[in-house]
């Protein structure tokens, strides 16, 4: 009988280790076939924390933690040698030329009247812009007036050569401010007065005949 007992009882206790290996080894089983955690930490090692970047304390226990170095004040004065000093004036170059002279009208109203002569100039003649050369001889001249306009003509002769003809009228007319004119007629101008020479020569001598247009305005 005691036997007996006993073999049940080993065959019960054969049957619960059965059942507990089978419930701990199954899928579902809570914790089963997963690796054990360790319990979290207020900050995981190696991970630095707040107070890491707290700046080191003094031995009073006051923060040491320095600021960068603050620049000038804008208000402040300026010490010897730090201010800039303005651009010297540049000097105006020793060799520019002087300003050109505005252009001026060479008559003035009133206009003489029209008229014309032979051998002398007539009354009125524009003698400083469209006279003869000193001892040329006047074979003609006329003027012709119409508002603020006149004009004036003159034929002359001389013994001189063309070119002497020529010369003596550009360097008049440069000296009255007028500018000569592209091409091969002798001519200047300026706002107010145009003249222009025409040469020939005969015979007795170079013939020459200057034509002006003046305007006082």
């Amino acid at each position: 009988m005691r036997w007996a007992i006993i073999g049940v009882a080993a065959v019960v206790l054969a049957g619960l280790t059965v059942a507990a290996w089978l419930l701990l080894a199954s899928p579902g089983a809570p914790g089963a076939g997963m690796p054990a955690t360790a319990p979290s930490s207020g900050a995981s090692a190696g991970t630095p924390s707040d107070d890491d970047d707290a700046p080191p304390a003094s031995d009073d226990g006051s923060s040491t933690e320095t600021t960068p170095n603050a620049g000038p004040s804008p208000d402040s004065a300026p010490v010897d040698g730090s201010e800039v000093l303005p651009p010297a004036d540049s000097a105006a170059p020793s060799n520019r030329l002087p300003p050109l002279p505005q252009p001026t009208p060479l008559v003035e109203a009133p206009l003489p009247e029209n008229a014309s002569a032979r051998g002398k100039l007539v009354d009125g003649f524009p003698a400083v812009v469209a006279g003869p050369a000193p001892g040329d001889d006047v074979l003609e001249s006329s003027i012709t007036s119409d508002g603020t306009t006149m004009q004036a003509a003159l034929t002359a002769r001389t013994d001189d050569s063309p070119d002497a003809v020529a010369e003596h009228y550009r360097a008049t007319w440069s000296t009255l401010g007028l500018a000569p004119t592209a091409g091969e007629t002798v001519s200047a101008t300026d706002p107010f007065t145009s003249v222009t020479l025409a040469i020939t020569e005969s015979g007795t001598g170079t013939v020459y005949t200057v034509f002006a247009t003046l305007r006082t305005e």
